[in-house]
């Protein structure tokens, strides 16, 4: 006797999402700054500043792929842009004068020193006596270079921001009834088929 094997096939679809991991990156540069060396920290908590903005434009793509059905028409817009796009959407008031829209600001303006790092010109006037040494003076700085934003605090405020704005766009989607996969659960397809 034959025996009568039946198989199916079976599509499996995933999305795969990144700021989760893009999170991570940051939370671990952030830790390893806290135990760096004062003059050194600088090369901890760029990177994790850089990967909290990294994960709001991941998040920007995840929900905006979601939420808008020609997303990839909106690429070359702006990082602030999309934020504001995706949130306005979503009927959360934005307004650049208080949290977390501020802090967004400021990632934005990191970014932006980041992506574009140009040479940048200081100046300083001093007053001092006359005999004074010139060498002596302190080099001047600026306010717009990528070092000029490395701090632990900033760096805290970039991450605890990254998650306000998840929280905020996930309790309002689901308010308004709009599912956002932001976890990648997989979806089957069964096609059956006997032999």
């Amino acid at each position: 006797m034959e025996e009568d094997n039946k198989t199916k096939k079976v599509k499996v679809t995933r999305s795969i999402f990144e700021h989760g991991r893009l999170a991570s990156i940051a939370i671990n540069q952030l830790e390893q700054a806290r135990i760096e060396q004062t003059g050194h920290k600088f090369r901890w908590l760029i990177p994790s500043m850089a990967f909290s903005v990294f994960r709001v434009e991941a998040l920007c793509n995840v929900y905006g792929n979601k939420l808008f059905p020609h997303w990839d028409h909106f690429e070359s817009t702006s990082f602030i842009g999309k934020i504001a796009m995706i949130s306005e959407f979503l009927k959360i008031k934005v307004d650049f004068s208080a949290e977390p829209w501020q802090t967004l600001n400021r990632m934005k303006s990191f970014r932006n020193a980041l992506v574009h790092a140009k040479p940048q010109t200081a100046t300083e006037v001093y007053e001092v006596a006359e005999d004074f040494p010139e060498r002596l003076l302190p080099s001047p700085k600026s306010k717009k270079t990528i070092s000029s934003y490395s701090s632990i605090e900033n760096a805290e405020r970039f991450d605890e921001v990254a998650d306000d704005l998840e929280m905020l766009w996930m309790h309002n989607a689901r308010v308004l009834g709009i599912e956002v996969d932001t976890s990648g659960r997989p979806e089957y397809l069964s096609e059956n088929k006997g032999k």
